[in-house]
């Protein structure tokens, strides 16, 4: 009996530790001495549920550490919440990795599933290394204005990271169809328009996907596509069994984040 017990206790310890992963593994191998961990609520949240976990650090020691004993546990029930987390590594300025953390629900995103993740570790980190921080969107007139813009604020000791404009896709319309029969789902719908819009755009880069707008939440009788891509692609294309939208160009808006004193 005793045996058994003392064997079902090592199971376990070993379980537990085959199950933790290090969280830092792809950047393992980076100069730690140009990196930076940032844990920060979501920006669009206006409540800041989660600023009272925010931390910025820079210290070496202390990054080697995290790198080295920050984990994930196994996995969970694959659950999150609107408002999550942040954690961040930037180099120079730029992100490198990042990962969403749910504190309600003590867990972390990796590649699209839920593990278990110690809380705990935020609350610590926060408690030592402390930070604020502001955000806002500066729309540009070209790619050459947005790069001069970018190339000095991106060496400013107050930046955290920058999100760049889209420069991918010209613009963007949304075709409407109704659901039915035919288009069961939004995959039915894509299957449908990809070759007619491979036809048109031939070299050229387009996307099509299904967007959780509030118009789409509330209007379950339909589905609103949206296709990104050039204007030629939104002239050329005739469409009979949806409804074509306007033409919207591609607003050229960068998302800069800035450190702030408390």
């Amino acid at each position: 009996m005793k045996f058994r017990l003392t064997f079902a206790i090592l199971l376990l310890f070993f379980s537990q530790i085959f199950s933790q992963t290090k969280l830092f593994e792809s950047i393992k191998n980076e100069n730690s001495d140009s990196l930076k961990i940032i844990g920060m609520y979501y920006n669009w949240d206006q409540n800041k549920t989660y600023e009272k976990y925010n931390f910025y650090i820079t210290d070496k020691k202390t990054i080697d550490s995290l790198i080295d004993n920050t984990y994930y546990n196994e996995l969970t029930e694959n659950i999150s919440e609107q408002n999550n987390f942040s954690i961040i590594v930037t180099k120079n300025n730029q992100i490198l990795d990042r990962w969403s953390v749910s504190p309600k629900f003590e867990n972390i995103n990796i590649k699209g599933k839920s593990h278990k993740f110690d809380i705990s570790t935020l609350a610590r980190l926060a408690e030592k290394f402390p930070f604020k921080y502001n955000w806002y969107k500066q729309e540009f007139k070209n790619r050459a204005e947005f790069e001069k813009f970018y190339s000095n604020k991106i060496k400013d000791k107050n930046t955290l990271f920058i999100y760049k404009p889209d420069f991918v896709y010209e613009g963007s319309f949304e075709i409407q169809f109704p659901k039915n029969e035919t288009f069961l789902h939004p995959k039915a719908i894509d299957e449908y328009l990809r070759p007619k819009i491979e036809k048109i755009a031939k070299d050229e880069k387009f996307s099509i996907g299904y967007v959780l707008t509030e118009f789409n939440m509330k209007n379950r009788d339909q589905y609103t596509m949206t296709v990104s891509g050039s204007k030629n692609i939104f002239n050329k294309l005739k469409e009979t069994q949806g409804k074509k939208g306007n033409w919207k160009p591609t607003k050229l808006e960068a998302q800069i984040f800035e450190k702030t004193e408390f």
